[in-house]
């Protein structure tokens, strides 16, 4: 009963994060720039995306700055790691997450790690979701395929 249970609850999940993706409009299809251009409007200022060197085991962050924001994500990522990195912190835009700016912990530790969230909270498990669907929307995934997820 507890397989039964936790499957209904995987896609209880994924049909939200479905929703809250519709939700946002979006066309069928679009770009990784079209998609960071809607982000941009729902932050209300540019992102700049680019690579940069991240502290400890970081794969990407999020900075918001007054006038801009900067997505960043390390340079020695695949194309597919570093896509989905980029799809995850536009997810956290797009769910209006105040919680993934790492503005707050920059700087605080010199050379060492200031900020690292675990994938593995109920609410980062969301942000995937989400991620996985806008990577549908970007074609990273294919949506009669067998794959579950960007990662996955």
């Amino acid at each position: 009963m507890t397989g039964y249970r936790d499957r209904l609850g995987a896609l209880r999940r994924q049909t939200e994060a479905r929703r809250r993706v519709q939700r946002l409009g979006l066309p069928r299809r679009l770009s990784l720039p079209e998609l960071v251009e809607r982000a941009e409007s729902a932050l209300g200022k540019p992102i700049e995306v680019r690579t940069a060197d991240l502290p400890g085991d970081l794969s990407a962050r999020l900075i918001q700055r007054t006038d801009r924001a900067l997505l960043e994500t390390r340079p020695d990522l695949s194309e597919r790691s570093r896509v989905a990195c980029v799809l995850h912190e536009l997810a956290h835009v797009f769910m209006d997450d105040r919680g993934c700016d790492h503005q707050a912990y920059t700087g605080l530790l010199t050379g060492r790690t200031a900020f690292t969230r675990s994938l593995d909270t109920p609410h980062e498990h969301e942000v995937e979701l989400v991620a996985d669907q806008l990577a549908l929307r970007i074609g990273l995934l294919d949506p009669d395929g067998q794959q579950h997820g960007i990662f996955r």
